[in-house]
C-alpha cells in the first residue's frame, strides 16, 4: 500500500537541504603570493655601507629576472651595523636568504615585496640524538635566563670551540642537562667560511640561548635564540640586550655578517 505524498515530506525536506549545502560553502582560500627565494652577497664597508650586492645563480625565468634587478637596486640602500675585525673597521662579504612576494596593487597591477630575511642556513654535522630536554627536572624559582656562547670556527667555518661567553649563575640546579645538550649541538654546526677583507678568517660567532622553565619541567624558547645576526633584541630584556652587546664588543675578532639595521620586511621595491 502506498503512502500519501506528504508522508515523505521530512525525507524531501532533509534531501533539498542536503542538496543546498555545497551552494552555501565557502570559497577556497585564496593561493598564497608567489614568493621568489634569492641568494644575495653583500659586501659591506666598515661603517655598514652596502658597496655592493649581487644575486647568486641565474634567474629562472623573465619574472625572477625583474625580481632580481629590482631588489639589487634596493639593496644598495640597506644598511648594516658597523662591522670591526680586531677592533680596526673592516669590510665583510657575505650571503644573506631574501624572500620577494609579488602581490596585487588597488590601481590592478603587481608590486614586489619583500617578505622576509631567511635565518643563517648553517649546515649540520653532529650527532642525530641528543637527550632531550623535556625530561630535565631542576630545583629553584621560575623565571627567565639568559646563556650566551662564543663559537669559533676556522677558515672553512668548522667549529672548534665553544664556551660559556655570559654563564648566568642564577641558572638553578638541573640546568647543566640542558647547556651540555646545546654545547654539543653548537659543536656540529659547520658555518658558511668567513671573508674579512677580501680574505677568509677564522673567526667566532655570538649565540644566544634563553630558557623559561616552568612548573613541569624546561621550556625552551628556539624561535627566541639563534645566532647574534638573526635575534631579535626586542623579544630580550632590556638588561640581557645591554649583556649581548657587551659580549659582542669584546669579541674582538666577531664572523661577518654584521646585524641589518634596515627593516625591510613588507617594503616595496
Amino acid at each position: 500500500m502506498s503512502k500519501p505524498l506528504h508522508a515523505f515530506a521530512p525525507v524531501l525536506l532533509l534531501l533539498l537541504g542536503m542538496a543546498a549545502i555545497p551552494s552555501m560553502a565557502a570559497k577556497p582560500a585564496a593561493a598564497p603570493p608567489p614568493t621568489f627565494t634569492n641568494r644575495v652577497e653583500f659586501t659591506t664597508d666598515g661603517d655598514g655601507r652596502v658597496r655592493e650586492a649581487k644575486v647568486i645563480g641565474a634567474p629562472t625565468d623573465a619574472t625572477n629576472a625583474t625580481v632580481q634587478q629590482a631588489l639589487l637596486k634596493k639593496a644598495r640602500d640597506w644598511r648594516f651595523e658597523p662591522f670591526a675585525w680586531q677592533g680596526k673597521p673592516a669590510a665583510s662579504t657575505f650571503t644573506r636568504f631574501i624572500d620577494v612576494e609579488i602581490v596585487p596593487t588597488t590601481s590592478g597591477g603587481f608590486a614586489l615585496r619583500v617578505k622576509g630575511v631567511n635565518k643563517f642556513k648553517f649546515a649540520y654535522l653532529g650527532p642525530d640524538s641528543l637527550p632531550k630536554e623535556e625530561g630535565i627536572r631542576y630545583e629553584g624559582k621560575h623565571g627567565q635566563y639568559l646563556m650566551v656562547f662564543r663559537v669559533d670556527a676556522d677558515v672553512e667555518g668548522r667549529p672548534v670551540k665553544v664556551e660559556r661567553a655570559l654563564p648566568d649563575n642564577r641558572f638553578p640546579k638541573g640546568m647543566d642537562a640542558l647547556v651540555a645538550r646545546k654545547e654539543t649541538m653548537l659543536q656540529g654546526w659547520r658555518q658558511p667560511p668567513a671573508v674579512v677583507d677580501g680574505t677568509p678568517v677564522a673567526c667566532t660567532r655570538v649565540y644566544v640561548m634563553q630558557v623559561r622553565p616552568d612548573k613541569i619541567g624546561l621550556r625552551v624558547r628556539d624561535d627566541e635564540q639563534g645566532w647574534y645576526n638573526d635575534i631579535d633584541m626586542a623579544r630580550l630584556l632590556p638588561k640581557e640586550v645591554e649583556q649581548v652587546r657587551a659580549v659582542m664588543a669584546a669579541t674582538n675578532n666577531a664572523c661577518p655578517p654584521p646585524r641589518m639595521v634596515t627593516v625591510i620586511e613588507g617594503t616595496l621595491l
